[in-house]
């Protein structure tokens, strides 16, 4: 899926592992946070492997909207709430501190990468929610923040919750310049860590330390992150003919409009679901959002990206397990990956060298669950009951004669159900509809033309084969499946 970022930049290539190696830390996922882990371990002198099993970003890193801040939406009531003053500081200084990390990183090392100091802002509409209480905890916390009255939007705003000198830049250049100085190899899928051995294909890494930063947590035996993760999808387009936008906004209403500019470019982020739960309409209210907000606007590229959100809204970042003190992981930063992939780095690496770790205690990954996060447990264990309940119990609804071009639907045919989708020239594509993880009913994502699990968020195209994590296999496909029927 091309996106405004790889559009514009296409990081270099690098070899697949084919060899055994030895070293001090293995990373696997090369997104935003491996990268910056990697980067930041390096630079304290251990010798790192980052193993990244497609290609470098080519994940969640070039699907974000590279917005650059500690705030995260209405977020500081509801941490001092769940969490007390003491953790929600934590929280809160040290995506602070990972802004200041970006910039300083930036001018260190001169990257060209558009990056630009902005002020961040969450509005409410003329009938939208107060944010009185929100500025309140936020000064709380020692937040750089301000109740303003915005004027000359092209949008009406009755207020807005302002946070200076935050930031935007493009995520693609920024990691470029880091990886000159790292040992990386793609297109090395990990198989399985045991004990310290991290096995690809091609070779295996022995590593003292292992850190997992891919999107979903793939070592199912540690930590029960397929029950304490979901994910969710969000749309975004970039906008040519829209007038100047300045900073970045985020809509405290419901719908969580999301906006920024890039260059001639403005970002229009929403329409966003948990995923295997679309509607078909995403992209259909993205576009009326635009029309309504800049009706002079052009559409110049439209994309998704997937998040992982943990059941409190903070990352989990620390020990994979208790039972495993070499094993580390970072997941779960909702849709706040840039700053929560400084964070994990910093964390992680004060963590291997034995370094102060102010923040460690809101993050970790054993912390205990506030009384709001119990409930998300069980709405998560509901799901996977009623995923694996509809494909046992209810019966298919749909002919495959009455699905049209385009679309898909789940027929039932020799006894079992099988996904179908029907291509624009007619043919039939049917597939096990069974996610391969949990065994979930999978639904038919119409925006994306990809069947989605409402578990635990794995996809796969039309044919079958594996979009998103955490399943590790592709869908079986049925090839005997008669073309008319």
């Amino acid at each position: 899926m091309q996106t405004l970022w790889n559009s514009r930049y296409t990081l270099p290539a690098y070899p697949p592992l084919e060899e055994d190696l030895h070293a001090d830390a293995a990373v696997v996922g090369g997104g935003m946070a491996g990268i910056l882990t990697a980067y930041a371990l390096h630079t304290r002198g251990l010798r790192v492997v980052l193993l990244e099993g497609d290609r470098l970003a080519s994940g969640v890193t070039a699907h974000t909207t590279a917005k650059i801040t500690a705030q995260h939406g209405r977020f500081c009531e509801r941490l001092v709430h769940d969490f007390g003053l003491h953790l929600a500081q934590q929280y809160l200084r040290a995506n602070l501190c990972a802004v200041r990390q970006f910039r300083a990183l930036v001018r260190q090392k001169h990257i060209d990468c558009a990056f630009s100091d902005e002020s961040s802002f969450v509005y409410a509409a003329p009938d939208g929610p107060s944010l009185t209480r929100e500025l309140e905890c936020a000064l709380s916390l020692g937040a750089p923040a301000r109740l303003v009255k915005p004027e000359g939007l092209p949008f009406p705003v009755r207020e807005a919750l302002c946070f200076e000198r935050q930031a935007q830049f493009s995520p693609l250049p920024f990691l470029a310049a880091l990886l000159p100085e790292l040992t990386v190899y793609e297109h090395s899928p990990v198989r399985d860590i045991r004990g310290h051995a991290v096995r690809c294909d091609g070779g295996t890494v022995t590593a003292e330390q292992v850190i997992v930063a891919t999107h979903f947590p793939m070592l199912e035996r540690f930590g029960l992150y397929d029950l304490r993760l979901r994910q969710e999808r969000s749309y975004l387009l970039a906008l040519t003919g829209a007038p100047p936008l300045p900073g970045m906004w985020l809509d405290a209403g419901a719908e969580g409009w999301s906006l920024r500019r890039s260059g001639r470019y403005l970002l229009l982020g929403g329409g966003g679901h948990r995923c295997g739960e679309n509607l078909g309409d995403s992209y259909d209210r993205l576009r009326a959002q635009a029309q309504r907000l800049f009706p002079a606007a052009q559409e110049a590229f439209a994309w998704s990206s997937q998040d992982c959100m943990t059941l409190d809204g903070v990352p989990y970042i620390g020990p994979y397990s208790s039972s495993a003190p070499f094993l580390h992981v970072a997941t779960g930063f909702g849709k706040w990956g840039m700053t929560g992939s400084m964070v994990a780095a910093t964390l992680l690496t004060a963590r291997l060298t034995g370094e102060d770790c102010p923040y460690a205690d809101i993050f970790s990954p054993q912390r205990f669950f506030p009384s709001a996060s119990i409930s998300a447990f069980w709405e998560g264990a509901g799901y996977a009951v009623r995923g694996i309940g509809r494909r046992l119990f209810v019966p298919a609804q749909t002919a495959a004669a009455d699905i049209a071009r385009a679309h898909a639907g789940i027929v039932q045919w020799q006894g079992k159900k099988y996904g179908v989708y029907r291509h624009t020239d007619g043919t039939l594509f049917a597939v096990d509809i069974r996610c391969p993880h949990r065994g979930c009913e999978l639904t038919w994502n119409d925006d994306e033309k990809s069947w989605d699990c409402p578990c635990h968020g794995s996809r796969f195209d039309y044919t079958g084969h594996r979009l998103s994590e955490p399943a590790k296999a592709a869908l079986r496909p049925c090839e005997d499946f008669p073309q008319e029927i």
